[in-house]
């Protein structure tokens, strides 16, 4: 295989990253305003319930998880592009898919005992006196690291070289989160507070991160093409005989 960089990638995997980010966080929004009846706010980094919502109890837990229901829909399906029988475009795809979706984070947040899915099985299982807590924290770390460790694995093996293995799998495993803070939670959170378009639409919502979804979701498409190309399989040197 051949690793390609090029700033058309560069862009296409950052703006999929940013709106990954922002569908996941739209989906915990969208479950909460279903189940309340009433949307809450939402910036670039947090979203809330609204202040009358009547719903409480373990019906809660469907807000939580729809969050990484999203993340790792797209990372089994980023799984399922990089199969062998598939073209190399597709599986250079997939492995953009499956690192654009952040699963690492989740993971170490797991090991913490936080993160959406340890949380969510909280609501559910946790005893009031917390007596069977590191039961449920093992229970939730098993079943994130089920469900990230095989898509990783996929995409370890369409690296050939030990040093593509080395470098690029930790480049892709921990950047996308700096990237993440970096951009969103500090940067475009700074533009918010200082007033950029901080008007709110339809509920909590400023425009500013209606504008931000808008302009990532153009420039995924503008540069999707150049996902395919980013891993290639090497062409074979012909060889004349005389």
């Amino acid at each position: 295989m051949k690793i390609t960089f090029s700033l058309a990638f560069v862009i296409a995997f950052l703006s999929m990253l940013f709106l990954i980010q922002e569908v996941h966080d739209w989906a915990h929004v969208i479950t909460a305003n279903w189940l309340c009846g009433c949307l809450g706010t939402k910036t670039f980094d947090n979203w809330t319930f609204c202040d009358h919502c009547e719903v409480s109890g373990n019906v809660l837990v469907l807000v939580w998880l729809a969050g990484p229901i999203v993340n790792y829909s797209l990372v089994w399906l980023a799984w399922s592009l990089m199969r062998r029988r598939n073209s190399g475009g597709t599986r250079s795809v997939g492995f953009a898919l499956l690192f654009a979706a952040n699963p690492f984070p989740n993971v170490l947040a797991a090991f913490g005992g936080g993160g959406d899915i340890p949380t969510s099985f909280r609501m559910l299982y946790q005893r009031p006196d917390n007596s069977n807590h590191f039961i449920i924290s093992l229970v939730s770390l098993i079943i994130v690291l089920a469900l990230t460790v095989p898509p990783v694995l996929k995409a370890v093996a369409m690296l050939k070289s030990n040093v593509e293995k080395l470098i690029l799998l930790p480049l892709f495993l921990l950047l996308p989160n700096v990237i993440v803070k970096i951009f969103v939670s500090y940067g475009m959170n700074l533009l918010l507070k200082q007033g950029f378009f901080e008007e709110d639409i339809f509920g909590g919502t400023p425009l500013l991160v209606l504008i931000w979804s808008f302009v990532i979701a153009l420039l995924l498409l503008i540069y999707y093409e150049s996902l395919p190309n980013f891993i290639r399989k090497k062409e074979k040197r012909s060889t004349l005989r005389m």
